[in-house]
């Protein structure tokens, strides 16, 4: 009989098609998805009033490896001078005025996000370097000799096992501090005192502390960006790690970490912008978020488009995309490798549930969960409770550890009291059904065998599916989907031998061979 191919080449162009719909786009379009998602279109807008004389002087990003600067443009009346100054980028504008005029500076940032894992002790030899050392002393604002900032130090370093628990608690002290929305000038010492401060007030108060313990430690002026006109600038500290200055946010909550859209603009403690006092004078700073890698021109479904002007969520859309993938690695660990899993999907909603709790924290639910329906199951089945009536009581018995683990981990801080856990809830107590069915249907050792290889695909499938590389290109390429269509096609008509029989039966496989060549 015959081979029917028509399945397979079917196959062969849901799997082509896609690719070269992805192949036309990538050229006809500008960027490289490999890029950040978003730019920003930053615009100094300064306004000058009538004057004899005027001067002007501010910040200009610098390029570095988190943030990159492109399409400067300077629109000024009067004269422009850009200097370098102590790692500083400075422009100053001066001129005469009669009549008042506007000055404007417009430039495109493209940031990414930055994260550190530090040490649990700190190399302080290699922090000597007599470049370091403004960054140790006390300055106007930054009091970090003053006795109440040394003896807080102290008090806070009392009892730190090493270099990174005294850091975290100068930060986490910092951090509780109340925020103030007052944009005044804030020093260390006011923030310590009064226990409220901004971000300039935080920041300066981490950084004392930090210099206090010896630490090289300044403070970091520039934006946080957004579609938005503002005036208000922001402040952060950095603290030298080693090799780095790492980044901290006490206001903000970023440890040891920065978000792509900050923009630093300058570093140390300075004024955004000093000016001659003898004219009126407002500024502002506009500022424009622009995707820039969504590939738009043929574009079957433009997805970043629905994102960002009908406001869908793109949680919503990612989770529904990657559905196939987690159900093709299933099928490759079912059909190719030979393990059996609870279902097809299942896996997939349970790696979904592992990226809202954490991966650590999800594991801990998911097993205390099937640890205790199969503790359940013992004195039911002995009592000889019905089928339905069993279900049941196993399921209130996953309520109770589910809602003894929520408070678990928050005690512990094991993930933010903000997160999500109703989807997670849901998904691991009909996982809990499912396996509470396997225990009455065959018994607890044959359900715990299929539980080892469902969580083991599953992890499989968490590690793929929280991958930021391929979330991103299946919101930008929606149409691999087809590619991943064609691959099941051809999947479904493996009928080879899978890997796990090959280790099964690889004696009488060996034997068979044997007796062919014979």
């Amino acid at each position: 009989m015959q081979e029917n191919k028509t399945p397979t080449y079917f196959a062969t162009a849901l799997m082509a098609l896609p690719l070269l719909l992805i192949i036309i786009r990538l050229l006809t379009n500008d960027g490289t998805a490999l890029e950040p998602d978003h730019r920003y279109v930053v615009r100094y807008d300064f306004q000058l009033g009538a004057g004899e004389q005027f001067h002007v002087q501010t910040f200009l990003p610098i390029n570095d490896e988190r943030q990159r600067i492109y399409q400067q443009q300077n629109h000024a009346i009067g004269h422009s001078l850009i200097s370098i100054k102590n790692e500083n980028k400075i422009i100053r504008w001066s001129d005469s005025l009669s009549g008042g005029g506007n000055i404007a500076y417009q430039f495109e940032f493209r940031g990414k996000p930055v994260s550190y894992q530090l040490p649990e002790e700190f190399d302080l030899a290699s922090q000597n370097d007599p470049g370091l050392l403004p960054y140790r002393q006390p300055s106007e604002y930054i009091q970090s000799n003053h006795e109440e900032i040394r003896r807080k130090g102290k008090d806070l370093a009392t009892g730190s096992a090493n270099s990174l628990a005294t850091l975290t608690a100068f930060y986490d002290f910092v951090y509780q501090i109340p925020s103030s929305d007052k944009s005044e000038l804030t020093d260390a010492l006011k923030a310590l005192r009064t226990n409220e401060a901004s971000c300039n007030g935080k920041s300066r108060l981490m950084v004392a502390l930090c210099r206090s313990a010896g630490l090289p430690a300044r403070v970091v002026g520039g934006l946080i960006l957004e579609s938005t006109v503002k005036k208000t600038s922001h402040l952060w500290a950095e603290v030298r790690i080693g090799d780095h200055w790492v980044p901290f946010d006490p206001l903000n909550g970023h440890f040891a970490s920065l978000p792509a859209h900050y923009l630093e603009l300058y570093r140390g403690d300075e004024f955004l912008i000093k000016r001659a006092r003898n004219i009126d004078f407002d500024y502002q700073y506009a500022i424009q978020k622009e995707r820039i890698n969504h590939y738009p021109v043929f574009a079957l479904l433009d997805l970043w488009g629905i994102i960002d002007l009908a406001g869908t969520s793109r949680e919503m859309l990612t989770m529904l995309l990657l559905l196939p993938f987690g159900a093709l690695i299933v099928a490759i660990s079912k059909n190719i490798i030979g393990l059996k899993t609870f279902g097809v999907f299942l896996p997939v909603l349970i790696s979904f549930s592992l990226m809202k709790t954490g991966f650590l924290a999800g594991l801990l639910l998911f097993t205390s969960m099937i640890l205790v329906v199969a503790c359940v199951n013992y004195p039911l089945e002995k009592w000889g409770i019905q089928y339905n009536s069993k279900i049941a009581c196993m399921l209130i018995s996953v309520v109770v550890v589910a809602l003894a683990a929520i408070k678990i981990l928050h005690v512990t801080g094991w993930y933010s009291p903000d997160t999500p856990l109703f989807f997670p809830i849901i998904v691991l107590t009909i996982f809990s059904e499912r396996f509470a069915r396997k225990v009455e249907e065959e018994s607890v050792g044959e359900a715990m065998a299929l539980y080892g290889t469902t969580l083991l695909v599953t992890v499989l499938v968490y590690f793929l599916l929280s991958s930021q590389l391929l979330q991103h290109l299946v919101l930008t390429f929606p149409e691999i989907i087809l590619f991943v269509a064609g691959v099941n096609l051809l999947l479904g008509r493996w009928i080879g031998i899978r890997l796990m029989e090959y280790y099964r039966f690889h004696q009488v496989i060996s034997k068979s061979q044997q007796h062919e060549h014979i």
